[in-house]
């Protein structure tokens, strides 16, 4: 039968199932119910038809996990907690991104049942493409559920039995998906109902623990009830800016907040939710070192605090110059004491405001988003949005839709209330575009299009959205040469390019030593910290092929070994240890080895792992060595089976 729609959903959702579903029974969970709806009349799907399954290619997995990396280390300890406790009674355990996507999945057997439907890793299970099923209907309906057997609208997953609760970040936007999958359970639906608990469980735990990374650095709150046994993983979590005003909550503080009924969390004041403001917390808690009780309306709280992993008092004096702070750094102090960097910002200067897109050219690591931020803050669009997208690190299924947007009802599977695109976000601000190297041809022609006629077109639009913003891209390769070889548009090159802004390595700075001990000092426990003669020597000559990024490394481990406060040669990391000096590192080196392709099928894979090793596994680092695309390499690597160390198992 065929169903006609008008958009709305019909005031009774059971007849609906009723008429379109008649061999089917009717599920007893109405968030299921409005799943089936959706999938008919919004997604246009049959229960009898093959799902567009769509399988992410090898080099779009990379990507993408590289673009959620944080989430995913923070997220893997839960996914392996959950998998050890499930996996023996035959569940798959899956972890996605806020679309669906599967960024990591733990199977129990090698078998290929588990493949076959799908549970793998780049797999995409929004109710667009496939329709109900666990992460989709997890995702869209923003609860934990179970999705059982033919509870899935596709009768080609009607195999699957699914536990499922999304993952909410600090602002209370879902994060992504934890699902757990078993393949031809017999038994009945309520059978799954401990795998949901532990589902939940460890949903609520890798929330926490990703709520204490984005806020290592802010104050927060920890309450819970004052009870014998109290539940953990539903203990609240608030963090606060300097006035004391929530900037961020999990997902049990929330749920705490709206059952009350005290209206939006974020912004409220502390003194608004308990009877106490910070300084007076600040003294209970003895300044963090422990909890005490408070009555908050009803109820016997115990609050504890958790100080920023770094505090600078009023009273201290401010930091030399330095490429990374933790605040909002200015373009000056970005330059530090290198002649030709303070040279550069003078210029930028000149320039701000005047409508001219800026490229930065820079090794991955020299801080080409800090500088990409401190123009934004220089300039007259400060109090705009300042909207950043990493053209390598999202699927190029996804970049489109990320950088135009679209509106509801545009395609079958939008979103009902459609999508802002960056650029739509960014208006009247500034949009940096990272690594634009690597952004797709047909993207480069639409963007060169936009930024030509200063106008947007988001996808179903009805009209034109004039565009005020400021452009600045970033990107480690040569676009002159790529321009030379047609791999980029050289007409988008010039509209770029109004200003290039060239960041030299970190081995190429003449203020290394001033900076190193800037560095040091803006690292927990730095500031009690001094480098010897000698070891600042060996540090002044590296070749920093990680250039800032790594220099943070290298310097927090040696604080951590450092006695009595000295860092020595002892205190360093290996690779600074053996690497040894700059004028004996890397540039010779490379300048002997050959490209990737000249080499023969019988050296390529070890030659390759050297580079690796060489670059502490800097793919971009060694695709830049042997003149190759980062996807090559990773083809390389699977051809070979090299596996970066900390991404075993």
């Amino acid at each position: 039968m065929s169903l006609q729609t008008t958009g709305n959903a019909p005031a009774d959702l059971n007849a609906f199932v009723g008429d379109y579903f008649p061999d089917r029974s009717l599920p007893s969970d109405g968030l299921i119910v409005q799943s089936w709806y959706r999938s008919v009349v919004e997604h246009g799907l049959e229960p009898a038809g093959r799902g567009n399954k769509v399988i992410l290619s090898a080099a779009e997995i990379h990507r993408h996990q590289e673009f959620h990396h944080d989430y995913m280390t923070i997220a893997g300890q839960g996914v392996s907690g959950l998998a050890k406790r499930v996996g023996q009674a035959g569940f798959a355990v899956l972890l996605s991104d806020e679309h669906g996507i599967a960024l990591d999945s733990r199977v129990p057997t090698t078998g290929s049942a588990y493949t076959d439907s799908g549970l793998i890793v780049g797999s995409r299970w929004d109710e667009s493409l496939v329709g109900t099923n666990g992460i989709g209907t997890g995702l869209a309906s923003g609860s934990a559920l179970i999705i059982h057997r033919d509870e899935h609208f596709l009768r080609e997953n009607d195999r699957l039995s699914c536990s499922v609760s999304p993952i909410f970040d600090s602002l209370g936007n879902v994060r992504g998906c934890l699902n757990a999958s078993c393949l031809n359970s017999n038994g009945p639906k309520e059978a799954q109902y401990l795998t949901l608990q532990l589902v939940i469980m460890y949903a609520r735990m890798i929330e926490n623990a990703y709520f204490r990374h984005s806020h290592r650095n802010t104050l927060t709150l920890m309450i819970k009830p004052c009870e014998e046994i109290s539940d953990l993983a539903n203990e609240q979590l608030l963090a606060l800016d300097d006035q004391g005003r929530v900037i961020g909550a999990n997902r049990a503080a929330f749920v705490e907040h709206q059952t009350h009924g005290h209206g939006l969390l974020l912004g409220r004041r502390l003194d608004d939710l308990l009877p106490v403001d910070v300084d007076e917390l600040l003294r209970l808690c003895n300044g963090g070192a422990n909890a005490t009780r408070l009555r908050a309306g009803q109820r016997l709280v115990e609050v504890g605090l958790r100080m920023p992993v770094k505090v600078r008092s009023p009273r201290q004096p401010e930091p030399q110059p330095a490429a990374i702070i933790h605040r909002a750094p200015t373009l000056e102090r970005l330059a530090g004491a290198d002649a030709r960097l303070q040279q550069s910002v003078a210029r930028l200067h000149k320039v701000l405001d005047k409508d001219l897109p800026i490229l930065i050219n820079g090794e991955t690591g020299t801080g080409k988003e800090a500088f990409a931020r401190a123009i934004h803050l220089a300039s007259g669009r400060r109090a705009g949005p300042f909207v950043a997208l990493n053209c390598a690190a999202i699927p190029e299924t996804l970049i489109e839709s990320e950088l135009f947007g679209y509106r509801s009802g545009s395609f079958t599977g939008a979103s009902k209330k459609g999508m802002k695109g960056k650029l739509e976000i960014a208006n009247g601000g500034t949009l940096f575009l990272d690594e634009i190297g690597d952004m797709p041809a047909h993207l480069q022609t639409r963007l060169l299009r936009v930024l030509a006629e200063r106008e947007i077109s988001p996808l179903g639009a009805d009209t034109p959205l004039p565009l005020d913003i400021q452009v600045i891209s970033a990107t480690h390769q040569n676009l002159t040469q790529m321009v030379a070889g047609k791999r980029f548009r050289e007409d988008l090159f010039y509209r770029l390019n109004g200003m290039t802004l060239q960041l030299p390595a970190l081995r190429e700075r003449s203020d290394i030593r001033l900076l190193i001990e800037s560095v040091l000092r803006d690292q927990p426990g730095g500031e009690k910290c001094r480098i010897d003669a000698t070891c600042m020597k060996r540090l002044s000559r590296y070749a920093w092929p990680g250039n800032i990024r790594q220099l943070i490394n290298v310097l927090r481990y040696a604080v951590a070994l450092a006695e009595d406060g000295w860092i020595d040669a002892e205190c360093l990391p290996a690779e600074v240890l053996d690497q040894g000096p700059q004028d004996q590192a890397l540039p010779s080196a490379v300048e002997s080895r050959p490209p990737l392709a000249q080499l023969t099928a019988d050296d390529e894979g070890q030659r390759l792992l050297e580079a690796l090793r060489r670059h502490q596994w800097n793919i971009t680092g060694v695709a830049d060595e042997f003149a190759v695309a980062r996807s090559t390499l990773y083809r390389k690597m699977k051809k070979y089976r090299i596996v970066q160390p900390n991404r075993v198992g």
